[in-house]
């Protein structure tokens, strides 16, 4: 699987409702060929309305402890899986890890929608501060231990998913 993150700064309202109206945009949660139901995971967050999880976001953010006008106000991250995949990602499976994916990043708002599309993919939206109201940012070298914690989580519980494995540990080639 591949996973990649953007930082959102901006603390605005309408900032963070585009941000949560994109991840969980009703035709993007839905499976157009599958006929499978929408799948979403949250995380130290209650209820299923898409406006008050904007709310708690914003007002999360102003729990932190270190203020600075270049923060991260939210994280989205995106695991995709190879398309080869499709067939053997079940609506259990990706809420497992999620699941898995939330409770181990951080601790801290989170949710997650999954994009059944071409390649199907989860779409984190994680605080920028933990319920602590420190940061939840972590290294790149931490990231990417994250990501290979992931990934051998997600090939011990589900080897069949074999077309979804990445070499995490090679090193970037910059041209």
């Amino acid at each position: 699987m591949i996973v990649k993150a953007i930082s959102h700064k901006s603390n605005k309202h309408t900032a963070i409702k585009k941000l949560i109206n994109y991840v969980f945009s009703p035709e993007k949660l839905q499976d157009q060929n599958g006929n499978r139901a929408a799948v979403i995971v949250k995380r130290n967050i209650r209820g299923y309305d898409p406006e008050k999880w904007v709310d708690l976001f914003h007002k999360n953010d102003a729990n932190r402890i270190f203020e600075h006008k270049n923060r991260t106000v939210l994280r989205h991250e995106i695991v995709a899986f190879s398309k080869e995949d499709n067939l053997q990602l079940t609506k259990e499976k990706l809420k497992d890890i999620a699941k898995w994916y939330l409770r181990n990043r951080s601790d801290s708002l989170g949710v997650c929608g999954v994009h059944w599309e071409e390649s199907i993919h989860l779409h984190f939206v994680i605080s920028g501060v933990g319920l602590d109201g420190k940061s939840t940012r972590i290294s790149r070298k931490d990231f990417k231990d994250f990501k290979i914690r992931l990934q051998n989580y997600q090939q011990d519980k589900y080897p069949e998913l074999s077309n979804s494995v990445v070499n995490h540990s090679k090193k970037k080639k910059w041209h």
